[in-house]
């Protein structure tokens, strides 16, 4: 009798975790999706051209995590992400162009990860590695998780 309520047992919990959201997503993201996502960097780099850290900040949720490039301090508020994209990131006036991506799809989170270079106004450049955790909210994709950090020297 045991093992007959040990096999019910564990068909019943395989099948809700079969029909779970999660199992029914996948990581592929689909050719819209992909250039979806895309776009987002695309906006985000239009934001980073305004020099407005606010305009910066607002492809952020609120409650996002930034753990910039430039700076060893995390920054969780939008008064932080602000504080950083005006004081230490946008007066170097950057332009960032992705070199390689790996995009991820999930319901309503979507994860950029890859290498880009940024150049800045000066013309020296930094070559870092990202990644961009989005979360569709309300209908409009948003930065949750932003990782940026310099590459490693040769």
């Amino acid at each position: 009798m045991k093992t007959q309520r040990n096999i019910l047992i564990a068909a019943t919990v395989f099948l809700a975790l079969a029909a779970s959201p999660l199992a029914a997503t996948s990581s592929t993201c689909t050719p819209q999706q992909e250039a979806d996502i895309l776009a987002l960097f695309t906006q985000w780099n239009r934001s980073l051209a305004t020099g407005d850290a606010a305009k910066v900040d607002a492809n952020y949720a609120r409650d996002a995590v930034l753990i910039p490039t430039l700076s060893n301090q995390m920054r969780n508020t939008p008064a932080e992400r602000i504080a950083y994209f005006k004081e230490e990131f946008l007066p170097k006036k950057p332009t960032g162009t992705i070199d390689k991506h790996y995009l991820k799809c999930s319901g309503d989170i979507a994860i950029n990860s890859g290498l880009y270079t940024f150049t800045f106004g000066d013309g020296t450049k930094a070559r870092a590695r990202y990644t961009f955790v989005y979360q569709k909210r309300d209908g409009k994709w948003l930065i949750i998780e932003h990782h940026s950090s310099k590459m490693p020297k040769p």
